[in-house]
């Protein structure tokens, strides 16, 4: 991903599309497997520099493979067919966005990598977001130097994605990420 952004500026970069799937390739849900894996995608794609765009039925679950079986039509007349799981995670995220500074305007900065889980910082002057996308479980995350060592009364660092419990550093300021997965989380920094 650092490669492919390197070889654009990054002006470029923050205006340009950031797809999961099109009209040309197999639908998210078939290419990633399930509900859950589908989420940490959707979480980077919403979360990562760049402009979310949505093909159509992809945030109600819609299946499909290349050619003419990922041009599903969206199924307007079958409510009952929406994954309406899926289709809360995509509302929050687009709420996340709205709301987030950091995700539409922030530097991008990462901070680990594995073959199952990426962590980086959104960061701007207003403050800063830390994200944690995990497609699988493994083991947790450990981060120092993000933020000072807590007093006593330091609150826990608030999640404004959900689904996860407030983070709390430990008493030297490290902070360990959850091992479990497929999760998306997103964290607000002091």
């Amino acid at each position: 991903m650092r490669a492919v952004g390197a070889l654009v500026s990054w002006r470029s970069l923050v205006h340009s599309w950031q797809l999961l799937g099109s009209h040309d390739s197999a639908r998210v849900r078939t290419v990633v497997g399930d509900a859950a894996r589908q989420e940490v995608a959707a979480g980077l794609q919403f979360t990562l520099p760049g402009t979310p765009m949505v093909f159509a039925g992809d945030e109600l679950g819609l299946r499909g493979d290349n050619g003419e079986g990922s041009r599903t039509p969206m199924p307007w007349d079958r409510p009952g067919s929406w994954d309406g799981a899926t289709f809360g995670v995509y509302r929050a995220l687009v709420a996340l966005r709205r709301e987030v500074l950091e995700l539409r305007h922030g530097g991008l900065r990462w901070v680990y990598v594995d073959d199952d889980a990426l962590v980086y910082l959104r960061e701007s002057p207003s403050g800063s977001v830390l994200a944690l996308a995990r497609r699988a479980s493994g083991a947790p995350v450990r981060l120092t130097g993000l933020v000072a060592p807590p007093d006593v009364a330091a609150p826990a660092l608030v999640n404004p994605y959900g689904g996860a419990p407030p983070l709390r550093p430990a008493a030297d300021g490290t902070l360990t990420l959850p091992a479990a997965g497929p999760t998306f989380q997103l964290w607000r920094l002091p």
